[in-house]
């Protein structure tokens, strides 16, 4: 049961990317990883992977169809419950690592995944320590960073996060 596909094309999109700070990270990665096995995980979130594919922008749209292929076969995970959040944030909500300490891809350089958000999901204020970057692969989300409005980001567009 393996996701080496979905890794390919994860690989592949980041680096075609052209931002700075990305060429830097992976400058000298080594993709050459072992494939865990680890078993499918597939919370009741994942229902919307689906109908990600109309919104995916056209550089995603390749990731984003490889993802749907293997959804059924990823170790999908949440960090929150509904004491946090409620319950329809965690019935909407739901991540993958696909590259780290814990991922389908192990690495303790650098961790990397996907993010699912479903429709009308809230993903609240919060803050990491690790420097983050986010990438849309769908068009149809609205974004806050530091308390601000929301405001909608196209698929594809570059959003980075300074640590906390």
């Amino acid at each position: 049961m393996t996701i080496k596909q979905l890794f390919d094309a994860w690989r592949d999109y980041v680096l075609a990317r052209p931002e700075p700070v990305v060429k830097e990270w992976f400058a000298d990665f080594d993709w050459n990883l072992p494939e865990w096995e680890i078993p499918a995980n597939n919370l009741y979130a994942v229902r919307h992977v689906p109908d990600c594919e109309p919104y995916a922008g056209k550089r995603e749209e390749f990731l984003v169809r490889t993802l749907i292929e293997h959804t059924d076969k990823i170790n999908w995970l949440q960090m929150w419950g509904p004491e946090d959040f409620g319950q329809y944030f965690v019935d909407n909500y739901c991540h993958m690592q696909l590259i780290g300490p814990e991922g389908h891809f192990p690495s303790d350089k650098i961790a990397g995944g996907i993010v699912m958000y479903g429709p009308n999901t809230l993903y609240p204020n919060h803050w990491h320590e690790a420097l983050e970057i986010y990438i849309p692969l769908t068009g149809n989300g609205l974004w806050s960073k530091d308390n601000s409005d929301f405001f909608p980001r196209d698929a594809g567009e570059f959003i980075f996060h300074d640590s906390n």
